[in-house]
């Protein structure tokens, strides 16, 4: 996970501050060979136990630079697990899907 610095950490950390008790959800893009963090708006309809990312958001992501891998986090999940939507949306797009726990201040990465 080398797009994984500590500065993209904290600002995925924020964001899901900020979003709480929704899940936030964001791009981790590279740019001139440095790892940036798009925070994106959380469009499901159910916020609190799912994330979306608009096409908006993906578009003006994909316009910045390259996608390195998806984030969103879980407000309140002990474990740490990713849904089998978690998973379906990693393999579809053929990239990293990274989990941030908030209870546990932990991060995962499922790579299908």
């Amino acid at each position: 996970m080398q797009y994984l610095s500590q500065e993209i950490q904290n600002d995925i950390r924020w964001h899901a501050l900020d979003e709480y008790p929704n899940e936030c959800c964001g791009i981790i893009v590279e740019q001139n060979h440095k790892s940036i963090c798009i925070n994106c708006d959380n469009v499901s309809a159910d916020k609190q136990l799912s994330f979306e990312i608009s096409g908006k958001d993906y578009l003006k992501a994909q316009s910045i630079g390259d996608i390195k891998a998806y984030y969103h986090s879980h407000p309140n999940d002990k474990i740490g697990k990713f849904s089998p939507c978690d998973k379906a949306i990693s393999k579809s797009h053929g990239v990293p899907l990274i989990l941030f726990s908030m209870l546990n201040n932990k991060f995962i990465e499922y790579n299908s």
